[in-house]
């Protein structure tokens, strides 16, 4: 039995990964230098920066377990403190309705109460389709707070506004305390307490990489394969099975591999385009750059672990201290930040000289209250060009279509976020990948 995986990020490591446990000779295929995909772990002069901010929290616990042998003492247990910066005012995240109502104005108060007992009671027309973004916020907000906070925050990372977009994920991505309570508080001065999320986590010592990096080392110590700046050009095709695929590295080299299973994580798009399909769906990703800075004269940025920055006036929308996840993420007594810009692939913010986006980013930490004018040491930037699936209103059925095209394949199976092109939590992915090798 011979397995071959495409994409060496969170699902495919994984399911590499268990193949490798089982004796199955596995084959991982990745485009990029190093292993981890979206969750890669960029490393500079003993300061370390994921793509994002990650965490590994998992209900699957058997596959907690797995990953705390596969890191020993290298996984830690950290809690997350995370902000919301809005319009001068500093918000809790998840959103609590209630910390919302208590820093607003009284006119406000009545205003986002009002919208949400109205939309609690179905009082209203429908001002968007049912399955868009605006709908879904609406009926669990009210439209005042949507107007105020999510519309805004929705069509500055997505770049595309709330009643476009989908609510295909919102149910599994969007933090939602009690409303309801929330609001009797506000309004009653109850004690009552809306109900919240756990905020422990797991967290590798040296950045999120580390996570698949080990898992890496150990598929090769194990019998497999890890074949780096390498993509899938053909497919082999005999009726309704793959038979093998063409790969292409760097230099222009070709190599054909053959297998008996075969597991996609790369776009869903891609691999279609390179099977006898119709591919006609156009998929959409929302792009991010990370300009990743090391500072001079300050030992801490914040107390948070991260902060949502939602305005439209300034250009990031998340900033993260690296060293609030693990002290080994920068040197001792020193620090460093993660600016998180999104922006389409190719763009201006794409293309844009680094220090010029620095600058515009340092103008616009001040704006936000932190002056880092004469603390920056050192500037680089990282890149995710499939960061976000863009699942536009009414698109669901034509992704689902392009889904079963693929599917026609009995011995090739695509999953993952891009995959998928669903936008699923990184435990998600590795579940699937997990779950793919365990049918093999």
């Amino acid at each position: 039995m011979k397995a071959v995986i495409f994409g060496a990020g969170p699902c495919g490591l994984t399911a590499g990964w268990y193949l490798a446990r089982k004796g199955i000779d596995v084959t991982v295929v990745e485009k990029d230098d190093v292993v981890g995909g979206l969750c890669k772990t960029a490393r500079k002069n003993g300061y370390g920066f994921d793509l994002g901010g990650h965490r590994f929290v998992s209900k699957d616990e058997s596959l907690v377990e797995d990953i705390k042998k596969l890191l020993g003492p290298g996984l830690l247990t950290r809690s997350r403190k995370s902000i919301i910066l809005f319009k001068d005012r500093r918000f809790d995240y998840p959103v609590n309705l209630g910390n919302v109502l208590s820093q607003s104005t009284f006119l406000m108060t009545l205003k986002f109460s009002a919208g949400y007992l109205f939309s609690s009671l179905g009082i209203g027309s429908a001002r968007a389709r049912e399955d868009s973004l605006e709908a879904w916020i609406d009926k669990r907000f009210g439209r005042p707070l949507n107007d105020y906070f999510f519309k805004p925050y929705t069509k500055k990372l997505w770049g595309i506004e709330a009643r476009d977009l989908s609510d295909e994920w919102a149910g599994r991505r969007i933090s939602v305390l009690n409303a309801k309570d929330a609001i009797l508080k506000a309004i009653n001065g109850a004690n009552k307490t809306p109900r919240t999320y756990a905020m422990s986590h797991f967290y590798p010592e040296m950045g999120i990489g580390q996570m698949f990096e080990e898992m890496a080392e150990d598929i090769v110590r194990l019998g497999g394969k890890i074949m780096t700046r390498s993509r899938p050009v053909e497919f082999l095709i005999s009726g309704s099975k793959v038979t093998g695929v063409t790969l292409e590295d760097r230099s222009g080299a070709i190599k054909t591999v053959k297998g008996d299973e075969y597991l996609s994580t790369i776009p869903l798009n891609e691999l279609a385009s390179l099977l006898p399909v119709n591919s006609d769906c156009k998929l959409e990703f929302r792009s991010l750059r990370f300009l990743n800075i090391t500072l001079k004269g300050i030992k801490d940025f914040s107390d948070n672990t991260w902060i949502y920055t939602p305005d439209s006036d300034v250009i990031m929308t998340r900033i993260q201290e690296p060293k609030k996840y693990s002290p080994k993420m920068a040197p001792e007594n020193k620090t460093s930040i993660i600016v998180e810009i999104p922006c389409d692939y190719g763009d201006q913010i794409w293309r844009m000289d680094v220090n010029e986006l620095l600058n515009t980013a340092i103008d616009d930490l001040a704006e936000l209250g932190f002056d880092l004018r004469d603390n920056v040491a050192d500037v680089f930037s990282t890149y995710a060009k499939h960061a976000y699936p863009v699942v536009k209103v009414g698109a669901n059925d034509q992704i689902e279509a392009l889904r079963k095209e693929v599917a026609r394949f009995s011995n090739l199976e695509s999953l993952g976020r891009q995959g998928l092109f669903k936008y699923i939590f990184m435990d998600t992915a590795m579940a699937m990948g997990r779950k793919w090798a365990g049918s093999i």
